[in-house]
Parts: structure tokens; sequence; C-alpha cells
């Protein structure tokens, strides 16, 4: 409920302009966390996905159920790449920082094969959002959600 709280606080103080500006660093440091990411997609490596998360992680994709915390999220996800294989480029669109808190958004280029059927399909209509906490110095996703706009 906390983090919710400061999410909800961050994204208020977004819109009413009272954000920080991003340090070079920062934008820096969560740009690259979102390539890791979309590499780790793309290869299809848990291990790799799971390193970028925080360890109360909550992952909502599209038309699937909310998993909440860290080993619903890695089930998920083995779900998800048992699913389709991506080979995506992500491209970050947005990203804000307040304190040890951050968001960006993201679409990504490239595309998806569902396994089951072989159907290539583009990411053209792909968008993400990231919740992002800086621990040890270091930022990890903290809140994820993805949908397709088509």
């Amino acid at each position: 409920m906390k983090q919710i709280r400061l999410f909800l606080i961050a994204a208020l103080a977004t819109l009413i302009g009272l954000s920080c500006p991003v340090s070079a660093d920062d934008r820096q440091d969560i740009s690259q966390l979102i390539d890791a990411y979309g590499q780790a997609m793309s290869t299809s490596d848990i291990d790799a996905v799971m390193r970028l998360y925080t360890s109360d992680s909550i992952f909502m994709p599209a038309g699937l159920p909310t998993a909440v915390g860290w080993k619903a999220v890695k089930k998920a996800y083995e779900q998800e790449f048992q699913t389709i294989d991506l080979d995506v480029k992500d491209v970050v669109d947005e990203i804000v920082v307040r304190s040890d808190m951050a968001y960006a958004r993201t679409r990504a280029i490239g595309h998806l094969i569902v396994r089951e059927t072989k159907e290539r399909k583009t990411t053209d209509n792909y968008r993400a959002f990231f919740t992002l906490r800086k621990q040890h110095g270091e930022w990890k996703i903290s809140r994820f959600m993805f949908n397709f706009t088509k």
C-alpha cells in the first residue's frame, strides 16, 4: 500500500509540474535498465529479467492476472516465455524521477511470435509503463504493465 501511495504522489507531482529534473546519470541508468530488460525479453532469459526487479515487484501483463511478489512475477514470465518469442528494441518516450522513485513510458519496435501458431505480429501498437525504485544506488523495476492499442 505504501508503494502505491508513493507512486500516486509521484504521478500527481508530475501532473502539477513538481517533478525534479532527471539527472543525466539517472536518465542513462534507467535507459540502460530498460535496454537490459528488452534484451532479456528478446532472449527469453528469465534470470536476467528477474535480476532487474525489486523483491516486492508487481507485473501486470495485458489480458492476464496481475502477478504480485517476486515468485509470482517469475512464474508469470515463465508462462510468457512459453507462449511467445520476442525480438524487440524498447524506445523510451519519457522518464520522470522523484527522489528514489521514477517512472518510464516506453514502446517497442520489433515483433513477437506466438509459439503455438507461429504467427508473427508487429509490436507497433505495444506500449509499456515501468515504475522504478532505486535500491542500494541501483534502479530496479518495481511495477510493470503493458498493453496493446489494437
